[in-house]
């Protein structure tokens, strides 16, 4: 009977382990990335109709859905061991990969945005994923760009013509919004709210607007501002030191004929929102007869701000009839806290030139990047233009290159003190004195027909 009762007892043991070395792992299954498609889970789903669509197509229009394609290994994490703190060992490359803007993340490498595209660089340019983000819907846009920031929580938001989208750490889509667009620029503000801002073109009036997003992509408001004539222009948006919003771009004027004309000639334009409600501070305008703008700001690190743009150089620019097309140069301006200019320079580094984006540099100037149009014969030379600016400010370094696939749109200082850089299909990571060493060259052109 003794042998009875310990026979019992030692299966009922053996088959007590069995079962729990059999358990699943739940850990391990809330951890794995979500799938590509047919997946149930959608943590950002909006059950109120806020125009968030999170992967799940309730119409069965799958093209649309904002589903990502994840190719390569994981991204980096906000916490992870190597933090920005540690992001000063310079790195340089020059990689080919089409992008339209890029920015250093917590990890030390990039994340570069394009048409529908987030790519994840480490630290030396190597991809470590690519995250297909489809947010086009059946109206065309030709108003805004891809634009991208790192989210506090390590992951990403991305915003184009179409909408907006978040985005992990690793690239999975969490959640899109394509109920509005024309984006030009993202920021997340330290309330923990994103702010978006966009142009409008219209016939008459029109008004550039300002988005108000929360963390999970419902919209809060949407402001509205201008209203002189046809296409108002707000390009860049940043946080203020005292927790509000300031935004430049450019104010449609007409000429001495008419109030508003199709010649869009613009005003630089440079305006304070409060960022609680979206109500407009203050909004200055700097111009005159025919064309200013500005395309981008960066923090000075002293106070106050620097912008870049573009505007007519003539002397005594004409009133109307004459876009100033062969007389651009790039627009600097330095800007006090309450938006006073105090002082401009106008670089022409060739002809026509326009600065699409600025930063500060680790010796205490600034450096831009933007388009050159240079006339060959019959032939229009689309070329990338690269400038470093010491702080009084003169030019300390420039490059004008044709690249074969358009201008230079993006510059970002690094924890290096380098710069990161998008022309095209072409990411540069340089050292402090900017030069890209294939480009310092007798020639780079795409056409070697036309070198000298």
């Amino acid at each position: 009977t003794m042998n009875k009762v310990l026979y019992i007892i030692l299966t009922l043991l053996l088959f007590s382990l069995t079962m729990i070395s059999c358990s699943p792992d739940d850990t391990e299954k809330i951890n794995e990335p979500i799938s590509k498609g047919g997946d149930t889970i959608n943590d950002g789903l909006d059950p109120v109709g806020e125009g968030i669509n999170d992967g799940l197509d309730t119409v069965g229009d799958v093209v649309n859905d904002g589903v990502g394609t994840i190719t390569g290994g994981d991204g980096g994490s906000a916490t992870g061991t190597n933090n920005q703190s540690q992001c000063t060992s310079v790195k340089t490359f020059h990689k080919k990969i089409f992008g339209k803007q890029a920015k250093q993340t917590n990890d030390c490498g990039y994340i570069v945005a394009y048409n529908e595209k987030l790519t994840k660089l480490n630290e030396v340019g190597e991809t470590k994923w690519e995250t297909k983000i489809t947010l086009k819907q059946r109206k065309h846009s030709n108003l805004g760009k891809p634009s991208v920031i790192q989210t506090r929580d390590g992951g990403y938001l991305y915003s184009d013509n179409y909408g907006i989208a978040k985005v992990s750490s690793s690239g999975q889509i969490e959640w899109t919004n394509k109920q509005f667009g024309d984006f030009e620029d993202v920021i997340e503000h330290s309330n923990g709210y994103f702010y978006v801002v966009s142009d409008d073109l219209v016939a008459h009036k029109s008004l550039a607007k300002v988005y108000k997003f929360s963390s999970k992509g419902k919209k809060v408001w949407i402001k509205r501002f201008g209203g002189s004539c046809s296409w108002e222009k707000l390009r860049s948006i940043l946080e203020t030191s005292d927790g509000e919003l300031i935004i430049v771009g450019g104010k449609s004027h007409g000429n001495n004929k008419y109030p508003c004309t199709f010649e869009f000639y613009d005003d630089a334009w440079i305006i304070k929102v409060d960022a609680d409600k979206g109500g407009k501070i203050w909004e200055k305008t700097y111009g005159g007869r025919n064309f200013e703008r500005f395309e981008d700001i960066v923090k000075n690190p002293n106070g106050g701000y620097y912008a870049i743009g573009t505007a007519c150089n003539l002397r005594n620019p004409p009133w109307g009839g004459n876009l100033c097309a062969s007389n651009m140069s790039a627009l600097w301006m330095k800007i006090d806290d309450s938006g006073n200019s105090l002082g401009k320079k106008h670089y022409t580094i060739g002809p026509n030139q326009t600065g699409f984006s600025i930063t500060n540099t680790s010796s205490g100037g600034t450096a831009w990047v933007g388009l050159n149009k240079k006339k060959v014969g019959s032939t229009t030379l689309y070329q990338a233009v690269f400038a470093k600016l010491t702080g009084t400010p003169t030019v300390n370094y420039s490059k004008v290159v044709d690249l074969g696939s358009g201008n230079a749109t993006s510059i970002e200082l690094t924890k290096d003190g380098g710069f990161i850089i998008v022309a095209g299909k072409n990411v540069f990571k340089t050292d402090s004195d900017m030069k890209i060493p294939t480009l310092e060259t007798v020639c780079y052109r795409s056409k070697k027909s036309l070198c000298p």
